[in-house]
């Protein structure tokens, strides 16, 4: 198993940030983890192939040769296991009542599938006081997102002692399994998308139990 820093990760990184206009929602609405992102990574692919995009030449890996490996992100404290694939870097840009919140985005995208981890910034002690509303009303915005998409499991969990709130979409393409953990001042939202006819239980499982928080 190969460990990186996230700097240190042999990737190809999308060079420019994608910026969504923010839109007026409660205190943590949905980043659009799987479509917009799925997008900007086939553009980016095409870019590539194209050679209209060079990328840093210290971020550049066969993908396709890569196991699963562990990324660490000491700056906001999590470390995660990530299957092989591009991974993209995104930001979102989330407008809230009592101001803006910025969500940034990982994602790697092997076939058939996108795995996303997406974490807030730091917020005031106050906006996230009443954690279990905090996780409610962040599913129930994700769900309102999700066009065309049934619930078909929704569960209160505790994760390293920290609350969290895992759910399953579903229509009859596509399985979205989510996992959102507040960590202090923090949300950390884990999505998984899987076409149904390549879906693997498995793998959601190993993704979202390989993410563990750290000092």
């Amino acid at each position: 198993m190969k460990i990186y820093s996230w700097l240190s990760i042999p990737i190809i990184l999308t060079l420019s940030s994608l910026i969504i206009t923010p839109a007026k929602a409660g205190l943590f609405d949905r980043p659009d983890f799987f479509e917009k992102g799925r997008q900007q990574f086939e553009q980016e692919i095409r870019r590539l192939e194209q050679g209209n995009t060079t990328p840093n030449s210290s971020l550049t890996v066969d993908e396709a040769a890569l196991p699963w490996s562990r990324i660490v992100m000491e700056e906001v404290g999590f470390t995660a296991m990530m299957p092989p694939g591009v991974i993209t870097h995104e930001v979102e840009v989330v407008e809230a009542p009592k101001g803006d919140i910025n969500f940034d985005i990982i994602a790697t995208h092997p076939s058939s599938a996108r795995y996303v981890i997406a974490y807030s910034e730091e917020v005031s002690p106050e906006r996230v006081k009443n954690t279990r509303q905090v996780l409610k009303n962040s599913r129930d915005y994700i769900i309102e997102n999700e066009v065309n998409l049934t619930k078909t499991a929704d569960d209160n969990i505790v994760v390293q002692n920290y609350p969290g709130r895992q759910f399953q979409l579903q229509n009859k393409k596509e399985t979205i399994a989510y996992r959102l953990l507040l960590v202090n001042q923090r949300l950390y939202v884990l999505g998984v998308s899987q076409q149904n006819d390549a879906i693997s239980p498995k793998l959601i499982d190993t993704f979202f139990d390989s993410f563990r928080i750290i000092n």
